[in-house]
């Protein structure tokens, strides 16, 4: 059987992989627990951008620590990545919108669902990690 070694990348692979990305999800603490919710994304420089109308996203920010995830699946060859950002959570003021955008590398977010998503968040980057799934390799049948 054919497997594929587990490579861990450096973080400026990581944050290459974020800026191609569109999707991601969002991960925090609600009342019953851990939650991942998929945001559409952009980056502005190492910040992960989205916009919501408000609700349970926006009250996320005030926790002490989120996390991030995008990853890549190719179920067919078997190839794939994974990026995780832990960071700190913002609301962007209204007045510094403009700055942002500005500051977005390539594409906007464009949120899917209908409404009027007109408030901006941000994750700060404490911590970012990612893996990819490299060369293939055999491994014994057990």
């Amino acid at each position: 059987m054919t497997q594929r070694e587990l490579e861990d990348l450096p973080p400026d692979e990581c944050f290459r992989l974020l800026a191609v990305g569109r999707v991601g999800r969002l991960v925090y603490q609600d009342d019953l627990g851990p939650l991942a919710v998929p945001v559409n994304y952009a980056m502005a420089g190492h910040d992960i951008v989205f916009r919501v109308e408000g609700g349970a996203k926006r009250a996320a920010m005030q926790q002490p620590m989120l996390a991030f995830e995008v990853d890549h699946v190719e179920e067919d060859s078997k190839f794939g990545w994974s990026v995780l950002v832990r960071g700190i959570g913002a609301e962007v003021d209204l007045e510094r919108v403009p700055a942002l955008l500005r500051a977005i590398d390539g594409h906007f977010p464009t949120p899917w669902a209908v409404g009027i998503h007109n408030v901006w968040l941000k994750i700060v980057p404490h911590t970012v990690t990612g893996r990819r799934l490299g060369a293939e390799r055999s491994s014994p049948m057990f």
